[in-house]
């Protein structure tokens, strides 16, 4: 039997949970022994299916043939150092063992483990169908390209005469993960095997994000590609000039998507509610396989654009708002916004940053997610260097670029190498670094960096979807263990390790102290956006950091509320609007959901003063 694989990609909050999970429950119906895997560390499949899962495949009530699985980093980590340490312990020098034991606690450990067990799944099967409900796009990516940079750097290790040491052991001993490895390559690349389901809205983000990852799974020789068009309006609903400019926007760019894309391409209406639960989803996976509306059928429509009907009321400006938003005391202000994919925490965290430049702070706009689209909101370039906004005083944008990171990171370590080493230390260092995952050590550096930055009174940070902003924010709070520097150099404390635990302590602090910090959950007003961030606000206090702000995204206005589908999402809103004031402690403002998309400044400028006040 040979496995069918599934892979649902695509940027945060596009639907690819939905997608995956109707499409699981349609092959499960159709008598195919099927298994569903989140590779999110901030999944939420336990919500849609309404049952717990976790770290075991767990069989879903109610539907015959339905395995799930969330795959746990940290567990995952755990199993990995096990499986590793066990067959070692006492056949080793006990010093030997510590040392390998102390090199496993290192990042690399973490982004090994949890792209060892995805290639699990990629091997023989006993299912018919494995589905992978991935993590958005830009860290989806960077598991797929993993197994063809370790199988590399495994084989590397082998050959080059260097003792056939990498980062997480020799490479001898690693023969059995390069075949696993391999395997999963060329399963991905088998257009018989396997499937890659882009799943995007008629949105200017998600289409550029969708010919981006198209573009970069062709580099890894994986051909086999096909586009869900979810969250379309059905034009029934859209009977007042609000919504019919809405309507007539999404047709536009089905028709871009029409003209961009030459794979099969599929369209899903919004549903009026939550797809929640094996009924509802049993519909979308009839919808999506057996009456499916596909692109190249449909003609989009052309509607003559005339005004929205809305004129926006600017709420007045609270001092407790102000006081979140703005420095104190002479100190900077930094403000971090979270939450799960697609609630628009790009779109806030800049016209945060615009509001508040506008109170005469220098401000600086920073994304730390690999996937992020500040380039296309601002319509201007945005480079690892603080760039000023035209026509817009005060206000900087940048974004961490990772493979120059890494570039400068390497070179830092090797530097202070050469000065202490002789050349086949050296060399044996220069090899470690060429590990996938010195890329994770070298963004979290200059995280570290823009983040004791002192030229700015307010930082802004728009921050990669939850599980990733989580990983980021916890590791100098764990820093002895998972980033040591000397997992590099295997020397005592140096330097280069005082000056970087001293700015780990000032992360720390910072993001401790209220008076410099307000960390913001940006989420729309449905089960689970509001799940996860307040999952994540429980795992923030862990390490004492309190969630100072929450923001209502894309509030349906009463004034559109004008036919049955309207009043059902209204309806079902203003159910968790009163759900978020139970559960959170923290402010809330809301921003409604607006005619058109907030790309350039004055769309933002506005955005900012419906949060915030005028």
């Amino acid at each position: 039997m040979r496995t069918k694989f599934y892979f649902y990609s695509g940027k945060g909050g596009v639907g690819k949970t939905t997608m995956a999970a109707a499409s699981a429950i349609h092959f499960a119906a159709s008598g195919k022994k099927t298994l569903i895997i989140t590779t999110d560390p901030a999944s939420n499949l336990a919500d849609v299916f309404e049952q717990p899962i976790g770290h075991k495949v767990t069989s879903i009530k109610g539907i015959p043939n339905l395995y799930a699985m969330e795959l746990d980093p940290d567990i995952a980590t755990a199993e990995y150092k096990e499986r590793t340490l066990a067959p070692l312990r006492g056949l080793i020098p006990v010093e030997s063992f510590a040392v390998l034991e102390e090199q496993l606690n290192s990042p690399c450990t973490a982004e090994m483990a949890a792209f060892d067990r995805f290639t699990d799944f990629l091997g023989e099967s006993e299912y018919e169908v494995v589905i992978f409900d991935t993590a958005p796009t830009g860290h989806t990516l960077r598991l797929l390209e993993l197994p063809v940079e370790w199988s590399g750097v495994i084989e590397k290790a082998a050959n080059d005469g260097s003792g056939g040491q990498t980062c997480i052991g020799p490479a001898a001993a690693l023969a059995e993960s390069k075949a696993k490895f391999d395997r999963a390559i060329n399963a991905m690349r088998d257009p018989r095997q396997t499937v890659f389901v882009f799943v995007l809205r008629p949105e200017v983000t998600p289409i550029y994000e969708a010919k981006r990852s198209i573009a970069e799974l062709l580099k890894l020789k994986i051909t086999s590609q096909e586009l869900i068009v979810n969250s379309i309006y059905p034009k029934s609903a859209c009977d007042n000039p609000f919504m019919l400019r809405r309507f007539a926007k999404q047709q536009e760019f089905l028709q871009n998507i029409k003209d961009a894309f030459s794979i099969p391409i599929t369209l899903m209406e919004l549903e009026p509610g939550e797809i929640k639960g094996g009924k509802l989803l049993t519909i979308i996976g009839k919808k999506l396989y057996e009456k499916p509306i596909m692109l190249a059928d449909y003609t989009p429509e052309k509607i003559e654009i005339k005004g929205d009907g809305i004129t926006n009321k600017f709420p007045k400006t609270g001092k407790n708002i102000v006081s979140l938003l703005t420095p104190k005391n002479g100190n900077r202000r930094t403000i971090f916004f979270a939450g799960k994919g697609g609630v628009g925490k790009t779109s806030v965290s800049a016209a945060t940053a615009i509001w508040v430049a506008n109170q005469g702070y220098k401000t600086l706009l920073l994304t730390t997610d690999p996937a992020s689209h500040l380039g296309q909101i601002f319509e201007t370039e945005v480079t690892d260097k603080p760039t000023p906004i035209k026509d817009q005083p005060n206000l900087f944008v940048t974004r961490i670029d990772a493979q120059k990171a890494t570039r400068e990171y390497k070179e830092k370590i090797l530097a202070e190498a050469r000065r202490k080493f002789d050349q086949n230390r050296v060399m044996a260092i220069e090899e470690e670094l060429n590990s996938p995952c010195t890329e994770e050590m070298a963004t979290f550096e200059k995280f570290i960096e823009f983040a004791t930055l002192k030229d700015f009174q307010v930082v802004v940070f728009d921050t990669a979807p939850t599980g990733h902003t989580l990983r980021l924010l916890e590791l100098p709070v764990d820093w002895n263990k998972q980033l040591e520097i000397k997992t590099f150099t295997s020397t005592g404390e140096t330097e280069v390790d005082k000056i970087t635990k001293s700015r780990f302590k000032e992360v720390i602090d910072m993001m401790q102290d209220i008076e410099k910090t307000t960390f913001s959950f940006v989420m729309y007003p449905e089960s689970t956006p509001i799940e996860e961030a307040s999952r994540a606000m429980k795992e923030l206090l862990t390490i004492g950091v309190p969630t100072g702000l929450v923001v209502a995204n894309f509030i349906l206005p009463d004034s559109i509320v004008t036919n049955d589908y309207l009043k059902k999402r209204k309806a079902m809103q203003d159910k968790y609007l009163k759900e978020m004031d139970t559960r959170f402690t923290a402010p809330i403002v809301k921003l409604s959901l607006l005619p058109d998309d907030l790309i350039g400044k004055d769309k933002l400028e506005e955005a900012g003063y419906l949060l915030y006040g005028k």
